[in-house]
């Protein structure tokens, strides 16, 4: 692992994954940030890790000893790494990356149209691999670029920071994508799938040369080549009038649980500076109407309680499908002050 900085880094370990068939194999899949591989790219900052790891022979923790080493991906910069994994109901292994750092997707180690267009880069995507086959790791036949210029590897593209991925029990691939200066979106992936960045934030044009402008009036329709997330929505300072839904989305999953019928299909995130804790908004819900179009709304009802901060990193569910939230009482990695919220109906 990386040292990470004090106050506030975004390396780590960054995503797990249990293999579906864990309970016979004892595999899980870890995504983290390691000092960069001997030979890495001259000034990058680091080299990723996707490793497979198994359990002891008595199950009682991970084997630190028996790590594999998948796949290595030397980033330019200390942001924006993504790296949440998820297995999807093919059997598959699913990997988001970020667009490697700094701003604008323009900087050293990022390619002239951005490593979010870049084809011969596995940053800013959704990887694809099959676990089971292959040495060190299998291509589906199926994924989309098979054959063609580009990384095999690539299941959908133009991302800018994926956080928080989850596959909805009809097999829809939600993501939450982290945006610049102006808006959040939640991105419906599909196989082949190009979501626009850096030529487009959320369904906006984008420039790095006028990175922070709002945009006037109605949004432009995205060219045909590109797919229009099913939410955004714009950031609270730069909209002074705005919802104030906050500045750096957290995804989190289709709620399929029983203990609140009313959000029953409701896509449920946050975003990671609006503090659980105050009056501050924590909870968002989106959905799918009849016609097809999703709308977000904020959950009411009580957060946890006031004054501790809780920034909202991350979601998760248990096997009987109701939520949970991750939160941070501060921006530091290493100052502990983390919780686990179950979310639960109003009382």
């Amino acid at each position: 692992m990386v040292e990470l900085k004090e106050q506030y880094d975004e390396r780590g370990a960054l995503g797990i994954a249990l293999h579906p068939a864990m309970a016979e194999n004892g595999k899980f899949y870890v995504y983290y940030s390691a000092p960069l591989q001997e030979g890495g790219a001259k000034g990058f900052d680091h080299t990723a890790h996707l490793s497979e790891f198994k359990l002891k022979k008595d199950n009682s923790a991970a084997d630190p000893q028996s790590e594999r080493i998948l796949l290595k991906i030397d980033q330019p910069q200390w942001n924006h790494n993504g790296g949440h994994l998820e297995f999807g109901p093919d059997g598959y292994l699913y990997l988001a990356l970020g667009d490697g750092g700094a701003a604008n997707d323009k900087a050293p180690g990022h390619e002239e149209e951005g490593n979010g267009q870049a084809m011969e880069r596995l940053l800013g995507k959704v990887l694809r691999i099959d676990v089971n086959s292959g040495d060190p790791y299998g291509i589906p036949k199926d994924n989309p670029f098979v054959g063609k210029a580009g990384r095999d590897e690539i299941y959908a593209l133009g991302f800018r920071n994926p956080w928080g991925m989850s596959f909805d029990e009809n097999g829809e691939l939600l993501l939450a994508d982290v945006g610049q200066n102006r808006y959040e979106e939640v991105d419906l992936v599909v196989k082949g799938g190009n979501y626009g960045w850096p030529r487009y934030e959320a369904e906006h044009p984008f420039s790095a040369n006028k990175a922070g402008e709002v945009p006037q009036g109605d949004p432009e329709t995205m060219p045909t080549e590109f797919i229009a997330p099913i939410l955004s929505y714009p950031h609270n300072e730069g909209y002074g009038k705005a919802p104030g839904y906050g500045i750096s989305i957290t995804g989190g999953h289709v709620y399929r649980g029983k203990a609140m019928p009313g959000l029953v299909a409701a896509y449920l995130f946050g975003d990671y500076p609006m503090s659980w804790a105050t009056s501050k908004l924590g909870l968002y819900a989106g959905g799918r109407g009849a016609d097809g179009t999703w709308t977000m709304r904020v959950v009411p009802g009580e957060k946890v309680p006031e004054g501790k901060e809780q920034r909202v990193v991350g979601f998760a569910r248990d096997a009987d499908g109701e939520h949970y939230v991750l939160t941070n009482q501060t921006s530091a990695p290493a100052k502990g002050g983390g919780g686990i919220w179950k979310i639960v109906p109003a009382k």
